[in-house]
């Protein structure tokens, strides 16, 4: 797991391509909510084919500057890297050059993935990037008109935001992600690596879930191993709270606290590029205040929690079963939100 720079906490808040043949045969204009995007490159076209040599369509080209600052965008080109940064209302934008695959990241987790039929390119010395994409990706409806040859973005773009710099001040993100690129690729379109189980609990009733080594590697090794060795086995979820968590794995059914081993805390604010969200159905790494004290206690989380993003190593989803954990959070409790009636998990296993 590549560790971030200390700049990270501080901006918190690849190869040559050889460039595929253009065309400019016919002019073609990118307007913006009716205004014209002014630019010394003009507009090009370049041919797409599918994986079969089939020609599929062309896609208009446009510098990234030229468009992205059109949507108010800041912009960040790493020459290093082959990078691009953007940022916009509390959102970063990256992508690179000769990558087919862009990310947004909403606060300190990943939001979503965009798959390009053509990636940013240099043309005339000049980045080049597909307009449909990058308008697309930064929230904007964007339309072919045929009839005068132009392509149409709509976009609200809301109150002019006084955001230059902000992106060369993200650009740690572009560099660390660029590194892991492939895994974050494969975790965005379900092909990662990944390790299945289920939770059993004494009623019998099963949760099943999925957690991915490449991206939390400590936190589920630890995960793994306290399975296997049955550490789990008639431990109790002691804290559950509807509309937020239920968590478990470190005490018995006699509420004994249960030592285990302490990891190093896979997540953003510790150093950690982990950008898994704590969306609903997300299995995270309980801990206390300190950043490097977690150990077997997890927590499912039942509604989304993005306050939890880069505060805690989020390593996996649940799969099946969030009836399950949705009757969990619905149980009685006390005044430490420990249920009433124990909840008790009779193992958990991990799949071979």
């Amino acid at each position: 797991m590549k560790k971030i720079v200390s700049l990270l906490l501080v901006s918190i808040i690849l190869a040559t391509f050889v460039a595929a043949p253009v065309s400019a045969e016919a002019e073609i204009d990118v307007l913006v909510n009716g205004e014209v995007v002014e630019s010394d490159v003009p507009a090009k076209t370049i041919p797409v084919y599918d994986e079969d040599g089939n020609y599929i369509g062309d896609r208009v080209m446009l510098p990234l500057r030229a468009v992205a600052e059109k949507l108010n965008a800041d912009v960040y080109w790493d020459g290093e890297t082959s990078g691009i940064t953007m940022y916009r209302k509390n959102k970063l934008y990256l992508m690179w050059l000769d990558a087919d695959t862009a990310f947004c990241l909403g606060g300190l987790s990943l939001e979503k993935a965009y798959v390009m039929d053509v990636p940013p390119l240099v043309v005339e010395s000049r980045t080049l990037v597909p307009v449909r994409a990058v308008g697309e990706i930064l929230g904007a409806k964007v339309e072919w008109v045929k009839e005068n040859n132009s392509v149409s973005i709509t976009a609200d773009l809301g109150e002019l935001e006084n955001n230059a710099g902000v992106a060369e001040g993200c650009n740690v993100y572009q560099r660390v992600l660029g590194a892991m690129y492939d895994e974050y690729k494969s975790y965005a379109d379900g092909t990662i690596e990944k390790v299945t189980g289920k939770f059993v609990l004494d009623s019998g009733e099963e949760i099943k879930f999925e957690i991915y080594p490449m991206l939390a590697p400590e936190t589920c090794a630890n995960f793994i191993k306290l399975a296997k060795g049955k550490y789990y086995d008639g431990t109790i979820f002691h804290r559950v709270i509807n509309d937020f968590v239920a968590q478990g794995g470190g005490f018995d059914a006699e509420e004994k606290e249960k030592p285990s081993d302490v990891v190093v805390g896979e997540f953003i604010m510790n150093g950690f590029l982990n950008l898994i969200p704590h969306d609903r159905g997300a299995i995270s790494l309980a801990r206390p205040n300190d950043y490097n004290g977690g150990s077997s206690q997890f927590f499912i989380v039942q509604k989304d929690a993005p306050h939890l993003d880069g505060n805690y190593a989020a390593f996996g989803y649940v799969t099946d079963g969030m009836d399950i954990v949705d009757r969990i959070c619905e149980a009685e409790t006390d005044g430490n939100d420990k249920p009433v009636m124990p909840i008790v998990v009779k193992q958990v296993i991990i799949d071979e």
